[in-house]
């Protein structure tokens, strides 16, 4: 009853300030009148310059590198003034409510951390240029997207779109779909490189180094990206080293065009926290007590992975055309050693060997028609095929096209009417089911539409210009592509499961409420049958585990977020974000209780950033988490027959409250030949704050470190 109160007086006095706050904005000198609709200054003017009838408005509504839009929430990179370095795209979506952190550990980035409207990265979707991120996954873990290879990308900005709403993604995209735009190739006035460099050193030896070089030689193209990330970890044996190199040459084409190729390779060598108490405690790291595995064990999990891209695009007569194409291989070893008889330690340990193959290629191929001002249309095709164990067996094949028009009825009302057609064929490995062969091959297909429309309020009165309404509503479908749904610990669920599917609503508003304050509303709902859960506290079939995995009857999700954001002062600006989020099982089916629960329902994220001198700025974040109960499981060994033993818990976190803090000096802007030379000390869990990780581990204390950040 509490947190319903709670709640109400939010709405309440969210819409109080919508209602009533008037409208004030910079008025425009020279008194010119109307202008008609928004258009952008010169870049070398430095500012977005937006003009609405007699409204100037000098810069987009937010603090500086993350700006709202209806629909859509972009982070420039090179604007956003982040606390420690910006190399880990983990710290970049966490200044967004929606996006809860569920990791190990926070110094360095890794597999799966990231949950997105409370659903997890089979349910949201991570691109790169337009392409979804895409794996089997499973193999002890989930496996899906592993953002220790996103972050040495030279990221220009991330797009984040909420909800189920976009027809050029995958239907995965549930909870959403997060785009990385990477610096695409460009004719260069000198042949002099283009360097940027940023290294920095925290607590519990962390060094994140980062190198970026590129250049033009006439119409050829060229970059070259090194990452090293290393620390001794804050956790008894938990040292990670990351290394990343990755390379690209280009063509500039006719018609503002590029053809791009580009090859990376990433070496990560991670080890696995052990448990520390008992006779064996090391009080020089904290007490560990749930961990599978033992300090003899020596546990490590290592990977390395390659990656192939093709990006193409042309402005030509039939419209704006890409065309992308990738090969990836990722393998990653599960080494430690355990007793040759766990009656006899005195014939000592032998080391356990377990390594996991996945292979993906796929490829994109979109074009945009602007027919008029008012008509745009985009229309494309994307496909994957996905590969994974010791014989690299196919095991996912997906293919889709998708349409969307883009419509603005009126200078006031417009909408983007899209449909995606998705065929998905997955092959199940089966060693169970007798009657049945040993792969089993299912294949789903589903027209999936989608549509958002955005109502701009100005012409209605004056109290609400600079005001817009937007609702989308989307079909939702999600066949189960995700090898820890469909064979998960080597089940053959997939053989009894069926397509999620449902609708999603997004009623938003977005208003400015005074000079470049902005505020976003969001009320989301969705109504999702066939919700796919783990069942195995409850399942019965112990022959064919028809029950191991379900499809719960229907399940309703309730979600409120907030944005908040802009300059108080020419010097001060700030942000905040809050989301609540409720999963309501409709059906009785026990599991439906226990696998919905455990995510936190309330989130907040804010940020400070002060400039106190001409070259000082301060910088304050601060994160709120409410508890949060999770179901994890981990593979600790096999049985006499093989077949692997998994240990099922589950840890219980309660709230927490976090604060970073740092100062930046700009040392100077240009000198001899550096440029932009910052210099950053921040402060990480500032008040030493007492919290838990996503297994029940004690997670990182207060941390300091400095960053080091030019460019040449």
């Amino acid at each position: 009853m509490k947190r319903i109160s709670t709640l109400a007086v939010l709405i309440g006095f969210v819409i109080s300030i919508c209602g009533v706050w008037p409208v004030y904005a910079q008025q425009d000198d020279s008194k010119s009148g109307t202008a008609g609709q928004s258009e952008q200054a010169s870049e070398s003017e430095g500012e977005a310059l937006k003009k609405l009838e007699d409204i100037v408005v000098t810069e987009k509504g937010g603090i500086q590198g993350i700006y709202v839009e209806p629909g859509e929430t972009t982070i420039n990179v090179d604007d956003y003034s982040a606390i420690g370095d910006k190399s880990n795209i983990q710290d970049l979506l966490k200044t967004q409510a929606i996006f809860d952190f569920r990791g190990d550990t926070d110094l360095v980035p890794d597999d799966d951390t990231m949950t997105m409207r409370g659903f997890s990265s089979d349910r949201f979707v991570m691109a790169v240029d337009g392409l979804t991120v895409q794996k089997t996954g499973g193999r002890k873990s989930s496996h899906i997207v592993d953002y220790s290879l996103l972050s040495p990308l030279p990221i220009e900005k991330i797009e984040i779109i909420a909800g189920p709403h976009s027809a050029l993604y995958d239907s995965k995209s549930i909870g959403g779909a997060v785009n990385i735009v990477t610096q695409a190739p460009r004719r260069r006035d000198s042949l002099v490189p283009n360097v940027r460099l940023s290294t920095s050193y925290s607590s519990y030896n962390t060094q994140n180094h980062k190198l970026n070089v590129n250049g033009a030689i006439d119409m050829v193209t060229y970059a070259f990206d090194a990452q090293k990330n290393t620390t001794d970890g804050y956790l008894r044996y938990n040292e990670t080293d990351i290394e990343t190199y990755s390379g690209s040459l280009g063509l500039l084409l006719p018609y503002e065009g590029y053809v791009n190729v580009s090859a990376s390779r990433s070496d990560i060598d991670r080890q696995v926290a052990v448990v520390n108490t008992g006779d064996d405690y090391d009080s020089s790291y904290p007490e560990v007590t749930d961990s599978s595995w033992e300090p003899y064990q020596d546990p490590t999990w290592d990977k390395e992975a390659w990656s192939y891209k093709l990006n193409y695009l042309q402005n030509l007569p039939i419209g704006h055309l890409t065309l992308g194409a990738y090969k990836s291989m990722e393998n990653r070893n599960r080494d430690y050693d355990d007793w040759v008889d766990d009656d006899d330690h005195s014939l000592g340990t032998e080391r356990t060997y377990w390594k996991t193959n996945w292979r993906q290629k796929g490829g994109k191929i979109q074009d945009i028609y602007k027919w008029s001002d008012s008509h745009e249309t985009t229309v494309g095709f994307d496909m994957v095929k996905m590969y994974d164990g010791e014989d690299l067996d196919e095991r996912i094949n997906k293919k889709a096209g998708y349409l969307q028009h883009q419509w603005t009825i009126t200078p006031y009302l417009e909408t983007k009417l899209g449909v995606r057609y998705e065929d998905v064929k997955i092959w199940v490995s089966n060693s169970y089911i007798d009657y049945l062969p040993e792969w089993v091959e299912r294949n789903w297909d589903q027209w999936v539409p989608k549509t958002y429309t955005t109502l701009k309020m100005d012409s209605f009165a004056d109290w609400l210009r600079d005001t817009s309404f937007s609702l989308g509503i989307s079909k939702i479908w999600h066949a189960p592509d995700y090898h820890g749904v469909y064979n998960g610990q080597g089940r053959p669920s997939g053989v009894w499961l069926d397509p999620e599917h449902g609708i999603g609503y997004d009623f938003v508003l977005n208003r400015r409420l005074w000079r470049d304050i902005s505020l976003m509303v969001d009320y989301s709902f969705y109504q999702i049958k066939d919700y796919i859960v783990a069942n195995r506290s409850y399942y019965e079939d112990k022959e064919n585990y028809s029950d191991y995995k379900i499809n719960l009857e229907e399940v309703y999700r309730h979600g409120i977020e907030l944005c908040l954001g802009g300059h108080l002062f020419e010097d001060l600006s700030f942000y905040v974000t809050y989301a609540w989020q409720k999963f309501d099982n409709q059906g009785d089916e026990p599991a439906g209780v226990t696998e919905l629960d455990d995510e936190a329902e309330h989130r907040v994220t804010a940020g400070l950033r002060y400039q106190l001198f001409e070259k000082t700025a301060l910088k304050l974040d601060y994160y709120y988490q409410s508890e949060e109960t999770q179901e994890n499981s981990e593979e600790i060994g096999e049985d006499e027959n093989g077949d692997p033993i998994y240990s099922y818990y589950q840890v219980d976190n309660p709230s927490y409250n976090l604060f970073n803090f740092a100062v930046e000096q700009t040392l100077f802007q240009e000198k001899w030949h550096v440029k932009d030379a910052r210099l950053q000390f921040f402060i990480k869990n500032l008040f030493d704050e007492e919290y838990y990780d996503s297994r029940g581990y004690p997670a990182t204390d207060r941390t300091f470190g400095v960053n080091l950040s030019f460019r040449m």
